[in-house]
């Protein structure tokens, strides 16, 4: 089924599909106005028999080793390529002659020896014709700083998800730090099981700005239920799989899990031991999960998800993860429990659900097609949730006081933080927490925009420890009635409670 779009969003696609070229050639940096698919230029007078057999275009594929990046293309019938790559739009570090693997007419190239943060071009040349795309390799494994998109949930409507990624790349061409990668939740096509769903609704040359992320941007995405069986979905996205489809990376700051929800992962089952040594492994302060079914949602098409709840989240409060990225639901919300942030994501094109505000732990919710751009700052993070004309649904801020890692970990227990009291109420509030260990704590008050409003730090002993907060914010001003988050911040862990104040 085909999209209708009312008039206005039919031109405001317009308007997204005209500029596409232009911000392909930003991204690629091709020389001129040629088509990056025009026939590679012989010599004079040759009669030159142009046969393009691109079924889909090349597309990146993040490794997760930081000096490689992988082109991937398929073709209709057999037939040989040439893959060429460099700094410049001239291509001239490297090229080398490509034939298909598996029965499908596909090709894949892995560029190795890239050196860190930097930009790369490529171009793939087939029968004559030439297509072009460009990449920034992952920064130094020391790095503190990155940028990258989050979103899910594309099927159905690639119209409405080509808006979403023609506000990716107008991102992009305003900053081009974010030129990195798009952590997805999955739901890629509406049935994952046929080819026609992969050509007709992913890798169609008629969206263009699809077309053009995909290109210039690596997708790195979770599996959702509606890949089916899985099987084309690793066909298309060869990643470097631990079993089922889940596995790990480390990008500059972060390290990103990437959780396989059609796979058992109950307590003591393979992937859940595989998930917990991972986390204990790596000493990166950001820590991500991406899976596709939420633990805490806003219902509206979908139920929480209870294992998230009973079998991830302990890990992620243990270990020290800041957000758990899902989609399913088709919307935007976020929800905060114990200091771990799980973002729904699913606006990238399918049919939009209404959420519900009232479910347990949600802060925002919003009903609307998006995409999130993530900025990490050294022990900042800032992530805001984007219409695709550029309105702002979210925005919030998360601050790392250091790595949490599995040497370091104090367990499932960890540093623990009570329920404000009163809660409600009004006037001063009891904040009573404990530490394993003794340590520097700091507890803070945030808004619900992100904002800090109060905090206070100091070296602490292990054991119990109160403090009291007037509601007043730093500068001594009252800070109003409304929901707050009191966030105790720890080398061991993050918690967080709610608390609303009354007037």
């Amino acid at each position: 089924m085909r999209l209708r779009l009312p008039v206005v969003q039919q031109r405001r696609a317009g308007t997204i599909a005209s500029t596409a070229a232009i911000l392909l050639l930003l991204l690629s940096g091709a020389p001129g106005p040629r088509p990056a698919h025009a026939a590679a230029p012989g010599p004079r007078g040759a009669h030159q028999v142009l046969a393009d057999l691109m079924r889909k275009e090349p597309y990146l594929v993040h490794p997760g080793v930081p000096a490689q990046m992988k082109v991937v293309w398929q073709l209709t019938a057999t037939d040989t390529c040439r893959i060429a790559w460099g700094t410049d739009t001239a291509c001239a570090l490297g090229s080398m002659r490509t034939s298909e693997y598996g029965p499908d007419h596909q090709h894949a190239f892995t560029i190795d020896g890239l050196a860190p943060g930097t930009k790369y071009h490529y171009r793939v040349t087939q029968g004559g014709v030439v297509r072009r795309g460009s990449f920034r390799s992952a920064p130094a494994p020391t790095a503190a700083h990155l940028k990258f998109f989050a979103y899910g949930d594309t099927r159905t409507y690639p119209a409405v998800h080509d808006q979403v990624a023609g506000g990716v790349l107008a991102t992009v061409a305003a900053d081009p730090e974010y030129q990195t990668f798009d952590l997805s939740a999955g739901d890629l096509v509406n049935d994952g099981n046929l080819e026609s769903d992969w050509t007709g609704q992913f890798f169609s040359p008629s969206y263009p700005n699809i077309r053009g992320e995909m290109a210039n941007l690596s997708i790195l995405s979770a599996m959702g239920n509606h890949e089916g069986t899985g099987a084309l979905f690793a066909k298309y996205f060869p990643y470097p799989f631990v079993a089922g489809r889940y596995w790990s990376f480390d990008y500059g700051p972060a390290h990103v899990v990437v959780v396989d929800q059609f796979t058992g992962y109950g307590a003591g089952s393979p992937q859940h031991q595989w998930i917990a040594a991972d986390l204990a492994a790596t000493t990166k302060t950001w820590k991500f999960l991406l899976l596709h079914e939420p633990g805490w949602s806003a219902g509206g098409g979908h139920p929480n998800n209870t294992s998230v709840q009973t079998v991830l989240q302990p890990l992620c409060e243990q270990y020290g993860v800041a957000i758990v990225f899902g989609g399913h639901n088709h919307y935007y919300a976020r929800a905060v429990v114990n200091g771990v942030t799980h973002v729904t994501a699913g606006g990238g094109g399918a049919p939009l659900h209404t959420p519900d505000l009232g479910y347990p732990n949600v802060v925002t919710a919003a009903s609307a097609h998006h995409f999130c751009t993530v900025s990490i700052e050294h022990d900042l993070l800032t992530l805001r949730a984007l219409t695709p004309a550029g309105a702002v649904l979210d925005s919030f801020t998360l601050q790392r006081f250091g790595p949490v890692t599995g040497a370091t970990a104090a367990g499932p227990a960890g540093p623990m933080l009570a329920r404000p009291e009163p809660n409600p109420g009004r006037g001063t509030t009891l904040l009573r927490f404990s530490l394993p260990r003794a340590g520097r704590a700091r507890l803070e008050i945030v808004d619900l925009s992100g904002r800090r409003v109060w905090r206070t730090e100091a070296d602490l002993g292990a054991g119990a420890h109160e403090w009291r907060w007037d509601g007043r914010d730093g500068a001594g001003a009252d800070a109003g009635a409304g929901l707050y988050f009191v966030r105790l911040v720890t080398p061991w862990g993050t918690r967080t409670q709610r608390l609303v104040r009354l007037r």
